[in-house]
């Protein structure tokens, strides 16, 4: 933030505002400053629970600069699920805001933990406010310091996996991971080679993403563009206006974007990438979006919480990677610089060579420190590589392609069945507008597929075993949606995007769907 002190920081799109470097650190160092009054040690914990906005990544920067552990919970979950959560990894302090005040505190109550809270925006009633903590001296803010570590291998943040398979538990992240893999967004050439680069993604820092754009972003001096709510629509404005060069969104973002209608007068040749993670996207809708987006790379990362950011990308600074990018809309990339990969038989362990399918296993000095207060043993297998859990191949270019997560991969009499696979199947039909492919367990065959599936309005009335018969015409006898197909009203997911898969498959099994 010195560096680049004079140089817009955040554009504030709800109240059109912007913020300098210069001015931005000056409000970390402030509520820093305050939290020292808080006699946070470097053990403890700050949470953060607020929508993109102004003041968000204020106190994220403010404990970083104390060594005090970041943690964040998106502002959309349940008491319950929040309440977990503060167990999981209790902060000392949490900063709120207004709007979700009431829940937060019913969380607190229901976890039975003595967590601080600090109001962000609105009535703070009997709880501190955060303008409180923006109360310090010039002299002071001169003077300040932060904190120096021997090692830049503890932990900076504990964020959560996504529970797609199990409840999420706090994932610790050094300060050498997250400043690594923010400096490495930036090298790989995603933010653009213009003298000043914006970058824009709708991602609470719930989500590793947004961790790593936070920082990689700060690091080179990019502008960050605050929106608190995604809207396609108003999407291809914001990119006009702000003259974006980066832009994250979920696949679900990535989706509504493409279906919106992009008005004619808006210049979007600024926008040099646009980035998805978090799920895959079809190549339809890889080449939807470059056709809507002429001139900007359309591509897919993988990565994980653990593995603190993208560990497979294509570096639009390289010409060959440009090209592979192209050919290969499918692909979520090549390895990123410091990490290695191997893909190996799910049932054996055994190496596999280019175009096999297997688990994808990793080492880097990424990776996580551990979980928060948790063996982490069984993550690694015995020579120390990350197990991934993601069934994934690459080819004889080293571009790497996920094809499903292991534990969500059904087995019928010994054969591999990929939900995804027939997910696709059913989306084909005329009447779905979603679907998902759950295992029925079965003594005999071990697993039995089921359809659940959400209709569009015209077809409300169509039999679930016209599905069940439009996709046995389409596969072999082993991938038959044997346990059949039901209709939902929707398909729940995760905080970060994700399908809850075990949640929906313990529902049919529960008899409640």
């Amino acid at each position: 933030m010195r560096r680049f002190p004079r140089r817009i920081a955040q554009y504030i799109v709800d109240t059109e505002e912007e913020q300098t470097f210069e001015d931005l650190l000056h409000d970390c160092i402030r509520v820093a400053i305050n939290l020292r009054a808080d006699e946070l040690s470097e053990e403890d914990i700050l949470a953060l629970s607020s929508s993109n906005r102004k003041e968000t990544c204020i106190p994220y920067f403010a404990a970083l600069f104390l060594g005090i552990k970041v943690s964040a919970f998106d502002t959309s979950i349940s008491v319950k699920d929040r309440a977990h959560l503060l167990k999981e990894a209790t902060p000392k302090v949490i900063f709120v805001e207004a709007e979700i005040l009431a829940s937060v505190q019913e969380s607190i109550e229901v976890a039975q933990v003595d967590t601080k809270i600090v109001v962000i925006g609105g009535e703070s009633g009997e709880n501190s406010s955060f303008e409180e903590y923006l109360q310090a001296s010039d002299d002071e803010i001169s003077q300040f310091e932060p904190v120096k570590f021997e090692s830049d291998r503890r932990t900076a943040s504990v964020l959560f996996s996504s529970g797609t398979t199990g409840l999420p538990k706090g994932i610790c992240l050094s300060h050498y991971g997250m400043l690594s893999q923010g400096l490495l967004l930036v090298l790989s050439g995603l933010f653009g080679n213009v003298p000043s680069p914006v970058a824009l993604t709708f991602s609470q820092l719930y989500w590793i993403s947004a961790n790593v754009f936070l920082i990689g972003a700060t690091v080179s001096g990019t502008a960050r563009v605050i929106m608190k709510t995604f809207n396609p629509n108003e999407l291809w404005k914001v990119v006009d206006k702000y003259k974006i060069t980066v832009a994250f969104l979920s696949p679900f973002q990535c989706l509504d974007f493409s279906k919106s209608s992009r008005p004619e007068s808006v210049d979007t040749s600024s926008l040099h990438a646009l980035a998805t993670g978090g799920g895959p996207i079809s190549e339809k809708l890889v080449h939807s979006l470059r056709d809507v987006l002429p001139g900007t790379f359309i591509m897919q990362l993988y990565g994980q919480t653990e593995v603190c950011g993208a560990s497979t990308m294509f570096q639009t600074r390289r010409i060959d990677d440009q090209l592979l990018l192209h050919y290969k809309p499918g692909s979520v990339g090549r390895p990123m610089p410091g990490f290695w990969m191997k893909i190996v038989n799910t049932e054996t362990g055994e190496l596999l060579g280019p175009n096999e399918n297997g688990e994808l296993r990793i080492k880097s000095d990424f990776l996580m420190v551990g979980y928060h207060q948790r063996d982490c043993s069984e993550a690694y297998d015995e020579h120390g590589w990350f197990k991934t859990g993601d069934v994934a191949y690459y080819d004889e270019f080293q571009c790497f392609y996920i094809v499903d997560r292991i534990k969500e991969m059904l087995k019928f009499r010994g054969w591999h069945v990929q939900p995804v696979m027939l997910e696709n199947v059913l989306m084909s039909h005329p009447a779905v507008s979603g679907a998902v492919v759950v295992g029925i367990p079965d003594e005999e065959d071990g697993d039995h597929p089921m359809g659940l599936v959400v209709l569009k309005e015209d077809f409300f009335d169509i039999d679930p075993k016209v599905l069940e018969v439009f996709v046995e015409e389409r596969v072999q006898d082993r991938q038959r949606l044997r346990a059949g197909v039901k209709i939902i009203d929707h398909i729940p997911i995760t905080n970060t995007g994700k399908i809850k898969r075990l949640f929906l498959k313990n529902c049919v099994i529960n008899g409640e769907i």
